[in-house]
């Protein structure tokens, strides 16, 4: 959120994995900051429906599918290592479907061994991208699975959602895959852990924030730009997912705090 703004304080790099781990990792994001004394920023998210394995000065966690706008608080210097695991892929190592992890930190240990804490034998924080990169792909290597069937027909829905400007509903969407809405549904509380209906709401907003950057579009325009019956069902998701309203967010981009003094 408000990326155009906060990116200015941190470095944030992308990486793809080696080749026979591309069907379980989607990326590793590495994220680092160095703010001026007392000077303090707390970026906020509105996340990809992905599990993720993280690494900071706190210690590893394993985190579910996430369903609202999370934060992460920064100041002084640190960073984030994060593995962002393909929708679906960690399938085969849980207990029970995607949607039994949602807004969760799991045990990752029980998932990925106790050797999970070792994989940086010295201090991540000094260490190189190329280096970090290494040493996740040769960790995560031994968890590859083949891909079933199920995997890639949610992950061909799921980048439906993401990448097509004319599906707003999940009818529309069972449609174009020639399923009913229930088969869909239950495809994805099993693999995804968030309702098609949730997601197609979500990357919805992905586009209004955009525009709200950009400025240039009146609420009515953006509103009607994006499908929306009215302008009031706009507000309503903006309220749902990021806790507040259209208004609010542009307010809280240009309000002084302490990330900006």
């Amino acid at each position: 959120m408000h990326h155009s703004d906060s990116q200015k304080l941190y470095r944030l790099r992308r990486y793809v994995p080696d080749t026979p781990l591309v069907n379980l990792v989607e990326q590793y994001w590495l994220v680092n900051w160095q703010l001026k004394h007392g000077q303090e920023h707390v970026q906020r998210n509105l996340p990809d429906p992905n599990f993720h394995l993280t690494f900071d000065s706190q210690g590893v966690k394993l985190i579910g599918p996430v369903s609202k706008v999370y934060q992460y608080p920064m100041a002084a210097s640190g960073f984030v290592i994060g593995v962002k695991f393909n929708a679906g892929a960690l399938n085969v190592l849980l207990d029970g479907p995607s949607s039994d992890y949602v807004d969760k930190e799991i045990s990752v240990r029980k998932y990925f061994g106790s050797d999970v804490t070792d994989i940086f034998e010295t201090c991540a924080g000094a260490l190189t991208d190329e280096e970090i990169v290494s040493a996740l792909n040769k960790f995560l290597i031994r968890f590859v699975e083949p891909v079933t069937a199920k995997q890639t027909q949610v992950a061909r829905l799921l980048e439906c959602i993401k990448n097509s400007g004319e599906i707003y509903t999940v009818a529309q969407l069972a449609r174009r895959a020639n399923l009913s809405v229930r088969t869909l549904q239950r495809l994805f509380n099993q693999y995804i852990g968030l309702s098609p209906k949730w997601l197609l709401r979500k990357y919805r907003l992905h586009d209004a924030l955009e525009e709200l950057e950009t400025n240039t579009l009146t609420m009515i325009e953006l509103a009607t730009q994006l499908e929306y019956t009215d302008q009031s069902h706009l507000i309503r998701d903006f309220n749902d997912m990021l806790g507040m309203s259209p208004a609010q967010y542009l307010s809280d981009r240009y309000a002084p705090d302490k990330s900006r003094s």
